[in-house]
């Protein structure tokens, strides 16, 4: 048996760290989109800094323009003007739709087309022009929509494309996807369309992620790696994104039954500002504009000249490495692969315990080595994340300066690997193998059961397998082979995961911190043989630096402020009347669940949430002047028998004019068969009622003056309390003193602040 002389020692894995080192920096910099074009940019390509003055004229005011707006149909009329300036004919469709989550509104399309060279099928570009009333939009959707319009100016100045393209710029995306549902469903251009590219924001800032594709990534993948210059993708994404609640219009375009493939698109740095007034033209980063524009037309010409008759259902395994080049290929591959390097690894194990150059105690000793070593890392992430928790340092999934506790958590990784890398009688042997067999079998069922994340086990297994082979058979001094069979395998895994942690912070917020902990531990893991190997004193620096470098950076973490002026916490407040009740409240809902003291001195709030009324969710609740504004009513204008059933037809309408109104039934109601302005409802999903504890919610979010019809069906001889709440996107001027007292470190999202009224109506048989 080879002595430990011969074996890879404290040079290779000083080597190691220097390659981790520099992959992790070569990450960074190439983390930044690229720079933006000027203004003077060849007229066939896209141009961020054209695009941006796009940008400003659309939203550079700073006014939200949620759907059914008047805010939004001045943006609808200059996109209308954008396009006649380019000479395209543009056309606005009007439809009245809803979702599966019982929202519905009035949506108005805006559609344009250019002519390709052939007949027949065409491809598309999205974007949405709405915005959510607490912010201007300025990232989410307005730079994919002043992107939308560079594109198309850029597509007359190029050669005429194989197909057809069409231009839909959508309204009621943040109300529901309803104008993605409208064009599927009623426009005729939609059963032209074959494939499709979104484009979206959840950020202000960062690389562009193409990160969804339709079912045929087989063929899209060879199409975006043959014409994306800057690519940033990965099956992980596609693979992960199927599972999450998110959706984007992408989600109804590439739906069974609507069957569009293409990509979808965003950027999602600086995600504090998302939905909120900070999503401005200031804080948009026109280097991301650049990014996606330019993926986005590049994408639309490799679509518009295929031939968009692809195979369905035919997927790829996929990623970009550091945004020079896309790798792919056809996911049925990815087991072969995941096999030939499991099998290979096997057969390297049996051979070493054979030539007794590996006892099979060493072995088993390594092989228990790397699922401690990950629970290590993965309970001591967890535990560093409940103390900054408890601390009070991440009251919110995303803090002003992420930066020290980041560091603090990947430098937790290392540690641990570092400090368990030391097990008495594995050998070097026995923990290089029991290391990559795990990887080896990672990548085996991984490869049967989501094929999409398994190339980062599969390709660092395969070269390990590969490399192991070679030091076992190949001639040469042992140290040399063993040490690139340990280093080369390890720069293949860290240059394939790395950009997903880092990453991952962005993309979900304080959940992934743990998960750091652990895929840096994961990450060390190829060379704990290494480090196990080291006999001297100087085995001990490593762990030391990252305990040291952790204890640093924890203590950093626990004292930064968790909110900036830049970075502020979400918080909205609203005035709330129970005209029933002849009572007025404010309410306060901070994201941490912590109330300013500044609000609770200007207004007697009551020390923790509550639920006020089931629909409207918990606040902070404090009392506040009844302000008799007129509350929002129901009028029957019919209501027939059938079988055990009454349906009822009725007006619903704010009195007071506001643009959105709520009809709720209770859980114990009966209510079935919902339509609005004759618009079928499908049944709530269960979701949505578990989130209204299962109260029955339908909303409209462009109510005209007149009202809107309601018809629905409910249990004959049975009287039902029906709750009405109309909202309006602002406080009532008595509010002021809320708003003065409001830290500048907080900020309204989504909604933002706004004025709620409520009215109970009954409803009962025979009446």
């Amino acid at each position: 048996m080879d002595s430990q002389q011969i074996l890879p020692r404290g040079g290779t894995l000083l080597t190691g760290l220097v390659l981790y080192a520099l992959i992790l920096s070569l990450t960074a910099i190439r983390s930044h989109p690229p720079a933006a074009k000027s203004s003077d940019a060849p007229a066939p390509e896209f141009s961020g800094a054209r695009t941006k003055a796009i940008l400003q004229k659309l939203v550079g005011d700073g006014v939200p323009h949620p759907v059914g707006s008047a805010a939004d149909a001045n943006v609808r009329q200059l996109i209308m003007d954008e396009l006649l300036k380019l000479s395209y004919q543009p056309r606005v469709d009007t439809e009245f739709v809803c979702d599966e989550w019982g929202t519905c509104a009035e949506v108005k399309n805006i559609m344009a087309e250019l002519s390709g060279s052939e007949p027949g099928p065409a491809v598309m570009m999205a974007s949405h022009y709405d915005s959510v009333p607490a912010g201007p939009g300025a990232s989410d959707d307005g730079a994919g929509v002043a992107a939308e319009l560079e594109v198309a100016r850029a597509l007359k100045a190029s050669p005429k494309l194989r197909h057809n393209v069409v231009l839909l710029f959508d309204e009621g995306e943040e109300a529901g996807l309803l104008g993605a549902e409208a064009f599927v469903a009623k426009d005729p251009l939609a059963k032209e369309v074959r494939a499709v590219v979104n484009v979206d924001a959840r950020g202000t800032s960062g690389p562009t992620a193409m990160f969804e594709t339709g079912s045929a990534n087989r063929w899209l993948m060879g199409l975006y790696a043959s014409a994306v210059t800057r690519p940033n993708t990965t099956s992980i994404n596609y693979t992960i994104y199927k599972l999450l609640p998110n959706d984007t219009d992408f989600t109804v375009f590439k739906r069974p039954g609507v069957g569009y493939q293409g990509f979808n698109l965003a950027f999602i740095g600086d995600v504090a500002h998302y939905h909120t007034p900070l999503d401005n033209v200031a804080n948009t980063d026109v280097r991301s504009i650049q990014h996606q524009g330019q993926s986005a037309l590049a994408a639309l010409r490799a679509l518009a000249n295929s031939n968009l008759n692809p195979p369905r259902d035919a997927e790829a395994v996929f990623f970009d490495l550091f945004g020079w080049k896309t790798i792919w290929w056809p996911v049925g591959w990815t087991l072969w692969f995941a096999g030939i390097a499991f099998i290979l690894l096997v057969i390297e194990i049996s051979i070493l315990i054979w030539r007794e150059e590996m006892r099979t105690k060493e072995f088993l000793l390594g092989v228990l080595s790397w699922p401690v070593i990950l629970f290590a890392a993965g309970f001591c992430g967890g535990s560093f994340y409940f103390i900054l928790r408890k601390g009070g340092a991440l009251p919110v999934s995303w803090v002003a300066d992420p930066t020290p506790m980041l560091a603090a958590f990947w430098a937790l990784g290392i540690c641990v690997a570092a400090l368990l890398a030391f097990w008495r009688g594995a050998g070097f042997r026995g923990l290089w193998c029991g290391t990559w067999i795990w990887w080896g079998l990672n990548a085996v069922v991984l490869a049967l059961i989501a094929p999409g994340v398994s190339y980062i086990f599969v390709l660092p297994a395969l070269a390990a397998a590969f490399c192991g082979a070679w030091a076992i058979f190949g001639s040469g001094e042992g140290a040399g082979k063993w040490g690139i069979a340990t280093i080369l395998p390890g720069v293949i895994a860290i240059a394939l995961c790395f950009v997903q942690i880092w990453f991952a912070y962005d993309a979900l917020g304080a959940i992934a911190l743990p998960g750091i902990t652990l895929f840096v531990a994961l990450l060390s893991t190829p060379l704990v043989a290494v480090m196990g190997n080291v006999q001297s004193r100087a085995r001990w620096a490593l762990p030391v630096l990252a305990l040291l470098f952790f204890a640093i950076h924890a203590v950093m973490a626990l004292e930064v402020p968790v909110y900036s002026d830049s970075s502020p916490e979400r918080m909205n407040i609203d005035y709330y009347q129970d005209s029933d009740a002849g009572k007025g409240h404010w309410l306060a809902t901070p994201s941490s669940g912590a109330l300013p003291q500044s609000l609770r001195d200007a207004a007697k709030f009551g020390n923790a949430e509550e639920i006020i009324h089931d629909p409207i969710g918990r606040a902070f609740i404090a009392d506040a002047t009844d302000l008799n504004l007129a509350s929002p009513a129901l009028t029957v204008q019919s209501a027939m028998p059938e079988q055990s059933k009454i349906r009822y037809q009725v007006v619903v309408r704010s009195q007071r004019g506001a643009p959105e109104l709520a009809v709720s039934f209770p859980p114990d109601s009966g209510v079935e068969e919902v339509s609005m302005n004759g618009y079928q409802l499908h049944p709530l999903r269960d979701q949505m009622l578990q989130y209204t504890h299962g109260w029955h919610v339908y909303i409209c979010d462009t109510v005209p003056p007149e009202g809107f019809e309601l018809q629905f069906t409910l249990p004959a001889g049975k009287s039902v309390g029906v709750f009405l709440l109309d909202k309006s996107f602002a406080l009532p001027p008595e509010g002021a003193f809320l708003e003065k007292a409001r830290p500048k470190t907080t900020i309204s999202s989504q909604d933002g602040d706004s004025t709620m009224v409520s009215h109970f109506v009954t409803l009962k048989p025979g009446e």
